[in-house]
């Protein structure tokens, strides 16, 4: 009897933290309206701007699939250590929180794209 209380409890305790734990993985175009630190998945555009380990790196960041670009450019502003394979045109994750209209980032990490590309045999 004791030992089932006890595996309810830790049950429950592992759903909590689970559920409470999670950071919500969003896109620009979903990111309005969300408190607190996100992770945002996007594609950088423009121009890359500033210092990441001074005032902060700035840039943009749009909807990975979006064809017509017609969603929400975010501005970006990043202060950390920048990933080899950063630049414009490049997926990237970040992990920070809405300010105003920027998102200042805490994080980054960038997809890499032969991940995603497929390879051709010429055998």
């Amino acid at each position: 009897m004791i030992a089932l209380s006890i595996a309810a409890v830790l049950a429950v305790f592992l759903i909590y933290t689970a559920l409470a734990g999670s950071t919500p993985a969003l896109q620009p175009s979903n990111l309005s309206g969300h408190a607190g630190v996100v992770s945002l998945t996007g594609k950088v555009i423009g121009q890359v701007k500033g210092n990441a380990a001074e005032s902060g790196l700035r840039f943009q960041l749009r909807d990975i699939n979006d064809p017509n670009k017609t969603s929400p450019v975010i501005p970006i502003v990043y202060k950390g250590s920048v990933p080899d394979l950063f630049k414009t045109g490049r997926d990237i994750n970040l992990t920070g929180k809405l300010e105003g209209a920027s998102f200042v980032a805490t994080d980054m990490t960038t997809k890499c794209p032969s991940k995603y590309t497929a390879t051709t045999s010429n055998a």
